[in-house]
């Protein structure tokens, strides 16, 4: 055999190994299913007598599904307008989204329950005697995905570099996108509500308060036509604006959650971003 020929065997196994080197691993290990986990978006503002009640019935349910039930309450709509003594505007340009997307409430307390229509005219949009039992529902099917959270957060910088991961139990012929979002709890501030004497409670806690998406309001894509059981990962990083009476790194959790093409919630998780 010649150098020359030798020389072209040599480099041809280099090139085959060095390509069997660069390839990336997949694991395609079947993975447990673990819960289903239900995203409220509980539409409510400052000025809406009826929103403290939704709220306490929501509160009610989380306690009996616990973590199964993730809320996020969206500031948005005729009743989000603040009073002149408020410290905080829970309003935010993406929740003015999330109201045009989802739809405008027929009345409050109103919530949309994993996206997924309610009733006839494909409205989202649930009143609270409803909640109950599209919550357990849609708690007692098998979750199509599985997603993990790596939160990753810096107190000192403030810096949050989350890390989400996504295992399709089946296979997807469509695109799959995911949302990340942060909300806020434990903020002291003027709430309307019918069941206190002066129709105002100037003390009011607000809970779950969406504070900002991280990712489009829509969702970022994260898979198009995923097999089953084949890992996809997203990170992101994030700086949290500076501490005042409000943005308490402490109070806030990271909420991410998948939606199919048809807009429909298949699986959420949440997490604080100081445990």
């Amino acid at each position: 055999m010649g150098g020359k020929q030798l020389c072209l065997i040599v480099a041809g196994l280099f090139l085959i190994t060095s390509c069997r080197e660069n390839q990336p691993e997949y694991s395609l290990a079947r993975p447990e299913a673990g819960d289903r986990v239900v995203v409220v978006e509980e539409f409510s503002g400052v000025r809406c007598p009826n929103c403290p009640e939704g709220t306490k019935e929501l509160e009610n349910l989380r306690a009996l599904y616990n973590d199964q039930i993730i809320i996020v309450t969206i500031h948005a709509g005729d009743f989000a307008f603040t009073y002149p003594e408020s410290e905080f505007d829970f309003t935010t340009p993406e929740g003015n989204t999330l109201l045009q997307l989802l739809g405008n409430p027929i009345g409050y307390p109103s919530a949309v329950i994993n996206r997924v229509a309610t009733g006839s005219g494909g409205a989202l949009q649930a009143f609270s005697s409803q909640w109950g039992s599209l919550i357990g529902e849609a708690i007692a099917e098998d979750p199509l995905v599985i997603l993990t959270l790596e939160v990753n957060y810096n107190p000192e910088t403030r810096v949050l570099q989350p890390r989400i991961g996504m295992v399709p139990n089946q296979d997807f012929n469509e695109e799959l996108r995911l949302t990340l979002l942060l909300k806020e709890d434990n903020m002291t501030d003027w709430q309307s509500d019918s069941e206190v004497q002066t129709g105002v409670d100037q003390t009011y806690n607000h809970r779950n308060v969406l504070r900002k998406v991280i990712s489009d309001t829509q969702g970022d894509r994260i898979a198009v036509n995923a097999p089953a059981f084949l890992r996809v990962e997203k990170t992101y990083q994030y700086t949290l604006p500076g501490e005042t009476n409000w943005w308490k790194d402490q109070d806030i959790s990271l909420v991410a959650f998948i939606t199919d093409a048809s807009g429909e919630i298949l699986q959420g998780i949440e997490k604080p971003l100081i445990p």
